[in-house]
């Protein structure tokens, strides 16, 4: 008798065991019970029969195609590769099935030696197949493959990451934030990295309703296989600190004026409005943080009697940020000294 034939056999026999009625007599929890014994002796009885397939017909020879993984061999220390390796072979192989189901599942790896021009990749594959008994291999594809190698040359490159950060309501960046390292070396064919001048990061850093000091890896990934970064991650740092309106008075001066040149401006001074972190607004408060000017070679080149001040921060030890100043424009008259 076949595996076929046993299968329908026991399915036969739990079909006529399922149309079996209930004994007379019997109550609701009776029924119920029995149903769930039935059920329970079809699913076991149906797993056996599964099982005896498998283990009559998986004794037979198929034939399966697997796609296997190609891996990379050695190469010479000053040359690499100019295109990339296949990522994987197509193998067409016969043999025991319970053979076929394993190699199916974990496909062995290939490591291809490297040698400049046409390699066999067939007898490769066929060397590799060769250690597995009761499996030969029948078609390999593709057949060959070209392989073109470079010298090798390393270079310095800086780093760009690109964001979007948002922060929660008064508060943002003290200083600029830093990235480190700020730069990396990349290896790889001459052809490949003599024309890149940066290395960017692939993924964009997004973070929303930021309200504490950053700190954050990311991970360096080659996005070209051929070119290798010299580090894996980089670290983000940031200063964050919630943030307080400052304001102050600032009379205008003018740069450069000529000895014997008096310039007066009408108003004389210049209200700013600037942000500052809060544990530096104390401090800030008993100096005079920003310089208002009117260059004299601006006033010499006007014809409308108006200038626009400039607004300097000479406290640069605090991390101030200009919100605005008024009033945007002044006027002015010359006096002359006689």
């Amino acid at each position: 008798m076949t595996a076929s034939e046993l299968k329908d056999l026991i399915i036969n026999r739990i079909s006529r065991f399922f149309r079996l009625g209930t004994p007379p007599g019997a109550n609701e929890i009776d029924v119920r019970a029995a149903r769930r014994e039935r059920i329970a002796v079809f699913a076991i009885a149906y797993v056996m029969a599964l099982s005896l397939w498998f283990i009559v017909n998986l004794n037979s020879d198929y034939n399966i195609s697997i796609n296997i993984p190609l891996r990379q061999g050695a190469i010479p220390d000053d040359m690499a590769l100019v295109e990339d390796l296949p990522e994987f072979v197509q193998v067409e192989v016969s043999g025991d099935g319970w053979k076929l189901i394993g190699l199916y599942n974990k496909p062995p790896e290939v490591f291809i030696d490297i040698t400049e021009g046409e390699v066999n990749l067939s007898d490769q594959v066929r060397q590799r197949f060769a250690v597995e008994q009761d499996v030969s291999v029948i078609k390999v594809q593709p057949f060959m493959v070209n392989i073109g190698l470079e010298p090798k040359i390393s270079k310095k490159v800086p780093i760009r990451l690109n964001t979007d950060i948002s922060f929660m309501q008064r508060y943002g960046f003290v200083g600029s934030p830093s990235i480190s390292p700020d730069s990396l070396t990349i290896t790889g064919a001459a052809s490949q990295v003599t024309d890149i001048d940066e290395w960017v990061v692939s993924d964009t850093l997004k973070l929303a309703n930021v309200r504490e000091d950053i700190d954050q890896n990311i991970p360096i990934q080659a996005e070209n296989p051929l070119i290798i970064p010299s580090i894996d991650r980089i670290a983000y740092t940031a200063d964050v600190s919630e943030f307080t309106e400052g304001e102050l008075s600032v009379y205008i001066r003018t740069r450069n004026l000529p000895r014997g040149q008096i310039i007066n401006f009408n108003p004389s001074a210049i209200t700013i409005r600037y942000d500052v972190p809060i544990d530096q607004y104390a401090d800030v408060q008993n100096i005079r943080p920003y310089e208002v000017y009117v260059p004299y070679q601006e006033i010499l080149e006007d014809s409308t009697g108006f200038v626009t001040p400039d607004i300097e921060l000479t406290a640069t030890q605090y991390q101030l940020r200009l919100r605005s100043f008024q009033p945007k424009a002044v006027a002015y008259f010359s006096i002359v000294d006689q």
